[in-house]
This record gives C-alpha cells, structure tokens and sequence, in this order.
C-alpha cells in the first residue's frame, strides 16, 4: 500500500510539472497508463536535463579524456581541418592549439580565419585578441577588442581580455574598471584571480582582500572534481 500511495504522489507530481511548463500533453497518459516507466522517461528526458546535472557529467568525462590523452582534441581537430579546411574547423584547430598552450599556432589560425565574409566574425576576433594578449602583443588585442565594441560586443569575456592588454600598457584605470565588469560575470575564477592580482599590484590590498574572500567563497561550492583547475587560479590570484 505504501508503495501504490508514493507512485500515485510521484504521477501526480510530475502530471502537475506536465502541464505547469506547458509540455505535450500526451505525457499525462504515458504517466497514467504506464506508472513506473512513463514517470521515470519523463524524468529522464524532461527533468533531468533541465537541471545541469547532464552538463556537469559531460564536463567532468571530457576533463577525464583530457587527462588520459591530453592531444587528442588537437589531433581529431587537425584531421577534421585536413580533410575539410573550413572556417568553423581552422576555429575549433585554433580552440585546441589554445588548450595546449600553442599560442602562435593560434594566432595564425584566427588571423586567417578573418578573411571574406568572415572578416569581423566575432568568435575569431575574441579568440585572436585573446592569443594575441599570451603573445605580449597588447596593443594588437585592444584593437581587435574595438573592432567588437563597434559591432555591439562588449561582454565579460571582451573585458577580461582588454582589461589584461589596458594592464601591460600601464592604462590602470581602463583596466580597473574592465576587470571590475568582467570578474562578477563570468562563471569561471579566472577573471577574479586577475582582478584580485590587480588591485594587489596598483596597492588597493583592501580590497583585494575583500574581492578574495569572495573569491574563496566561490570556490568553496565548486564542484570537487573540478576544484584542483578553480584552485590555480587562487595561486594566481596571491603570487
């Protein structure tokens, strides 16, 4: 008996979630007329989904093969570029040269793919102005970071890469106010490691203390298997 009232609680739970977010209503009847079964593929293929936990599965199985065989993206990208040069495999080349440090390989690549039609495509140009930063060539990476702010791009991952090369130049206050844009907005550590350096290096350690205890919040409530990459960029932040 106890076990017949819990399935009707979880069929009535999940009818409710069927038509509260409007999906097709013929999963009502595959949860009436298949109790057990009918729930738990509407779990799988409606809810589960919709919670990140796919996502960080993926994330975490994709860190696994990297550490097992860490060219191996590089390589699958060489081939595929080899037999089809495409702009969209020069760009996932470019990607996977990023990922092993290969920074000049990058730069040619995303140079080349700004040509013709996809002379401003912004993924090539954040991408180039992003290596062209790992290459000391500051000045070069602000201008591709205004050629995107002509077309509207002005997110967080444009101002984590203008506010390093604004740094390099010694233009501290467009750097400060970039970093300070960037650091709360995206979702890895990395810009508020950069932040946190920063405000240590033009003297501001308040708060740069304050920014760190925020920071290690942050860090607290990442994921364990991903904590020994989010724990670099603490390094980084204190050296």
């Amino acid at each position: 008996m106890p076990i017949l009232i819990l399935s009707l609680i979880i069929q009535v739970t999940l009818i409710i979630h069927v038509i509260r977010t409007g999906r097709p209503t013929w999963w009502i009847f595959l949860i009436l007329f298949a109790p057990g079964i009918g729930s738990t593929i509407y779990v799988l293929l409606e809810i589960l989904p919709n919670t990140g936990i796919f996502s960080t599965v993926r994330k975490a199985e994709q860190r696994v093969i990297k550490a097992l065989d860490p060219t191996r993206e590089l390589r699958a990208a060489q081939e595929a570029f080899d037999l089809t040069p495409t702009v969209g495999n020069r760009l996932r080349l470019a990607h996977a040269s990023v990922e092993m440090g290969d920074f000049a390989n990058a730069e040619m690549l995303y140079r080349d793919c700004l040509e013709g039609q996809f002379v401003d495509d912004p993924t090539a140009l954040l991408g180039h102005a992003r290596t062209l930063v790992e290459l000391g060539r500051h000045k070069e990476a602000i201008e591709r970071i205004n050629q995107l702010r002509v077309f509207g791009r002005e997110g967080p991952a444009e101002a984590l890469v203008f506010a390093r090369a604004a740094e390099a130049l010694g233009q501290y206050e467009d750097a400060e106010e970039a970093y300070a844009f960037a650091a709360p907005r995206i979702p890895t550590l990395e810009a508020q490691a950069r932040y946190i350096r920063f405000l240590r290096l033009v003297g501001r350690d308040v708060d740069a203390t304050r920014e760190l205890q925020e920071f290690d919040v942050r860090l607290s409530r990442v994921p364990r298997h991903f904590q020994a990459d989010a724990r670099k960029w603490r390094t980084l932040a204190i050296a």
